[in-house]
């Protein structure tokens, strides 16, 4: 039995322990006196195994940065050329990334068995992701395109921002919602378009429309058509607006409260003044990308856009007429006038509209109507009519008399009482 120095054995002990945990542990220090037997021959031969560790653990951390010295493997040929191999293929896979990193996801390896299946197989998939978001680009291009060419000219800047924004993007595909329509439309322009001079009349139009469409776009509003003088306008659409109905109504107090500097610039330039009429109703409608392949544009559909028009129709100059489904949208705060009966196609019974006055909360947009100054003519003058109805006219001439006259009214005797705002049809006699 040989005797042994516990120092020893704790010494060979904790070496294996480190090389185990991945570290590389000094030699051992053997003393001069220690005899040549088993136990020096075991320390000699750790001793040698670590300092070979040492070398390759030194080499391997040099590939890992891209660089290796082979000079201190020197005379172990067994295994530098593995290294060499290793070396070299570590750098071609360099240069390959690099490539790939560079855009160019062809490159491909053919030298490193399982690896370079899953490196190839990581290239393809980089290249055909690459194609898909080249392809995922062109698409939100053209729909950022369709947005601008759509919207752009119609509504604010702040809106086809946030439809450029919206990660779903714009529904071109038809939807039922329930929005708010604008309608409005002067009065009597067609016969004074054919009076003036044609540019002239593009002139004063182009005015009267910019000052409406500022007005509009200040309030979230979208213009679905300008058809002449008339406008259309979509607050809900594209865009979902709780407070739609709010909007659509100080819209349209705000586009008649601006119509007087309208005429102030009519009267400088020597233009005729002007008046218009809107209707405001809340209904549901279809709205969508409607058209062609050829043509289309985003609109809106459905009986509630003929019944805005029909309310606008039964508006005079200064006006705003408002549906019970407004009213009830809207909320509280509206200022009301006179009930305005408005007969539509396909109503069995006249719908009940509003004449809108202002809002509580806006009291700068009370519509405050301006003392009528009547002249009574010298003698009156007689004259027969015909009621209107859905366009249609009635079949007996009544007789009337026009006793007094002021720019918008007019005070009349006639035989046969007439409702509040009746479309009628006069024939002077002169």
């Amino acid at each position: 039995m040989i005797a042994v120095e516990e120092e020893f054995i704790d010494k060979i002990t904790a070496a294996f322990h480190h090389l185990r945990t991945g570290k590389v542990p000094q030699p051992i220090p053997i003393p001069d006196d220690l005899p040549d037997n088993e136990i020096r021959q075991l320390i000699t031969f750790v001793n040698r195994f670590l300092v070979e560790f040492a070398i390759f653990t030194e080499a391997m951390a040099q590939i890992a940065q891209g660089e290796l010295d082979l000079r201190p493997m020197a005379g172990r040929m067994a295994v530098i050329h593995s290294f060499k191999a290793l070396q070299s293929n570590l750098k071609h896979l360099t240069w390959k990334t690099q490539q790939i990193a560079a855009g160019d996801l062809e490159q491909r390896v053919d030298f490193m068995g399982d690896f370079s299946i899953a490196f190839n197989t990581m290239a393809q998939q980089l290249k055909e992701s690459r194609e898909q978001l080249v392809d995922l680009n062109q698409e939100l291009e053209r729909r950022n395109q369709f947005i601008r060419e759509t919207f752009g000219r119609y509504t604010s800047d702040d809106i086809v921002g946030v439809l450029l924004d919206m990660p779903e993007g714009l529904k071109l595909g038809g939807e039922k919602r329930e929005i708010t329509l604008l309608m409005s439309d002067l009065r009597g322009f067609t016969a004074l378009a054919e009076r003036f001079e044609p540019t002239a009349v593009v002139a004063l139009l182009n005015h009267y429309l910019s000052a409406m469409v500022e007005l509009i776009h200040q309030r979230g509003g979208t213009i679905d058509e300008i058809i002449g003088d008339a406008i259309f306008v979509l607050f809900g659409a594209p865009l979902v607006m709780p407070d739609a109905a709010q909007r659509a109504v100080c819209c349209a107090l705000e586009m008649q409260k601006a119509m007087r500097g309208v005429n102030e610039h009519n009267l400088s330039m020597g233009w005729p003044e002007i008046e218009m009429g809107i209707g405001i109703h809340t209904g549901e409608v279809v709205v969508g990308n409607i058209g062609s392949a050829k043509r289309s544009k985003y609109g809106v559909v459905g009986r509630a856009v003929n019944l805005t028009a029909r309310i606008e129709s039964f508006t005079v100059g200064g006006q705003v007429l408002v549906s019970p489904t407004l009213i009830n949208a809207a909320g509280r705060g509206l200022i009301l006038g006179e009930e305005v009966k408005v007969h539509a196609k396909g109503m069995r019974e006249a719908l009940g509209c509003r004449e809108l006055l202002g809002h509580e909360d806006h009291p700068g947009l009370l519509l405050q109507e301006e003392a009528a100054s009547f002249t009574t003519l010298a003698e009156p003058l007689p004259f027969s009519y015909l009621s209107l109805t859905d366009k249609h006219l009635g079949e007996k001439m009544h007789p009337g008399t026009l006793l007094s006259l002021c720019t918008r009214r007019a005070i009349v005797e006639v035989t046969c009482p007439l409702e509040p705002y009746a479309n009628i049809m006069l024939r002077l006699k002169i």
